[in-house]
């Protein structure tokens, strides 16, 4: 795997958990303390920035890796459903399929 596409996917991976950890934390902030209260409201933005970073690292896969409609969906989904994250990172890390290489930009 050529070393731009091992960083992408290093990126997307750190960047997976940071966020799945995040709304973990917020959901159980939600759960605890209520909807409209304090601690979750103080801890949203702060997700929603991570969210935006973990976008950030999509056009990096894409660019390298072989993503489907559906996985890319599943990619952006993960961010904003709780504990998906975690196993779509999984599923991503497991068998990345890298893009083939134009026949002029070899070597």
């Amino acid at each position: 795997m050529e070393a731009l596409a091992a960083t992408a996917l290093k990126r997307y991976r750190v960047m997976a958990f940071v966020v799945g950890a995040a709304l973990v934390i917020l959901t159980v902030l939600i759960a605890v303390f209520g909807l409209g209260t304090q601690p979750p409201r103080m801890f949203s933005p702060l997700h929603g920035v991570l969210y935006i970073a973990y976008l950030a690292t999509l056009p990096g896969l894409i660019k390298h890796f072989e993503i489907s409609k559906g996985k890319l969906f599943l990619l952006v989904a993960s961010g904003i459903i709780p504990i998906l994250a975690f196993f779509v990172e999984a599923v991503t890390m497991k068998n990345p399929t890298p893009k083939p290489v134009a026949a002029g930009k070899q070597g």
